[in-house]
């Protein structure tokens, strides 16, 4: 078994370790409706297989594909067989959100006719279906930064004012509401409306990434149901082989990024079968398994924006100013988890992602390969 920090060995010109070519043109982001494809050469060909044999996992990480039980250092446990089991007595209301999203998708981002406003308030009505995809993005809390001060772990929900004081960490308030909901408005007015499709997707998949991360940390301490939700909001199936929602883009893009994803939501669920007290005791177990999904997740989002970042050069007019839209701000977010871990490519990352710019293939081959440098491994 490996040890030791997943620690980027590769210096491919594109995220992953082998030699991978210009990702296919698919979804109504970037076919038709103010821009154009090439439907040949550089911009017609498939991602080859992942490679991510030069990447060296954690210590701590839960590897239930590669030995026995507690091979890995983690005990025993009812993940070990590989298969996700529900904490809870039924399928998380997040499965539903997850498939929310997949709807939105078909009338917005992969509509291969520029949606209509029409579109837009259908989709609009996918969103804000009672206890849906709305009513969660306006609580989540991005737990990258610190906790608000004061002991009330929900203040983000709770009071608009705490919002605007920490927006970092109250980032569905104050960041993804304002932008998702400006978005639905000027779609349904008309307006460039590949780009606020673009806009909707890049906030929503942010909003998927946070509320992983964040239904971890609620189940220590909160309800540990709450766990099951953090699958749920990864692929409504809850398993290795999803056809919906995050888990969708991930395993297009990165299949043992996947992979690695799923085994850290199966560290999720053996941390909580080892340790059901509430709140949780085993905070090391707790720490690892968070700090794993994490770190496969950020990879997973890191992907979606090289793809769209290539698929940008294969249009022109709305359609790659979408594209661009998308890496803005998917991008942008990945700023804050770049800074940590080398900060000169973090600095030029940063740059780019305020202004992308698919103008010159040299561009965007520099700015994937800070992407590499930053988040090359799971």
């Amino acid at each position: 078994m490996k040890r030791g920090n997943w620690v980027a060995l590769c210096a491919a010109a594109w995220l992953g370790c082998g030699t991978p070519v210009e990702p296919a043109v698919d979804g109504g982001t970037v076919t038709d409706g103010g821009g154009t494809v090439d439907g040949g050469g550089s911009c017609a060909r498939v991602l080859p297989p992942e490679d991510l044999s030069a990447c060296v996992p954690s210590a701590t990480d839960y590897q239930p594909r590669d030995g026995v039980p507690g091979d890995d250092g983690w005990p025993a446990c009812i993940s070990d067989d590989g298969a996700y089991h529900l904490v809870g007595t039924g399928t998380p209301a997040a499965s539903a959100r997850t498939l929310a999203f997949d709807a939105m998708a078909t009338r917005l981002w992969d509509n291969p006719a520029p949606p209509s406003p029409a579109d837009f308030l259908s989709a609009r009505d996918d969103y804000s279906v009672a206890q849906g995809l709305a009513s969660r993005v306006a609580r989540r809390q991005d737990v990258s930064y610190p906790e608000v001060p004061g002991g009330d772990k929900f203040a983000c929900q709770a009071d608009p004012s705490v919002a605007a004081q920490y927006p970092d960490r109250c980032a569905g308030p104050a960041k993804l509401k304002p932008l998702i909901d400006a978005a639905f408005v000027a779609g349904s007015n008309g307006e460039r409306p590949r780009v606020q499709a673009a806009r909707i997707e890049a906030g929503l998949l942010w909003f998927l990434h946070l509320s992983m991360t964040s239904e971890v940390w609620t189940c220590s301490f909160d309800k540990t149901a709450d766990c099951d939700a953090a699958a749920g909001y990864y692929a409504a199936e809850l398993s290795r082989t999803p056809a919906t929602g995050f888990g969708r883009y991930v395993a297009r893009t990165g299949p043992e990024t996947h992979a690695r994803v799923f085994d850290a939501l199966l560290a999720v669920r053996c941390w909580r079968d080892v340790d059901t007290a509430l709140p949780a005791t085993r905070t090391d177990l707790y720490e690892a398994a968070l700090g794993q999904l994490d770190r496969a997740s950020l990879r997973g989002i890191a992907l979606a924006v090289a793809e769209r970042l290539g698929a940008a050069r294969c249009v022109e007019g709305e359609a790659r100013e979408a594209a661009l839209e998308f890496v803005k701000v998917l991008g942008g977010f990945l700023v804050h988890a770049a800074e940590s871990r080398d900060a000169a490519a973090a600095a030029r990352w940063a740059a780019f992602a305020a202004s992308p710019d698919a103008s010159s293939e040299a561009a965007v081959q520099a700015a994937r390969a800070d992407l590499d440098a930053l988040f090359g491994c799971p």
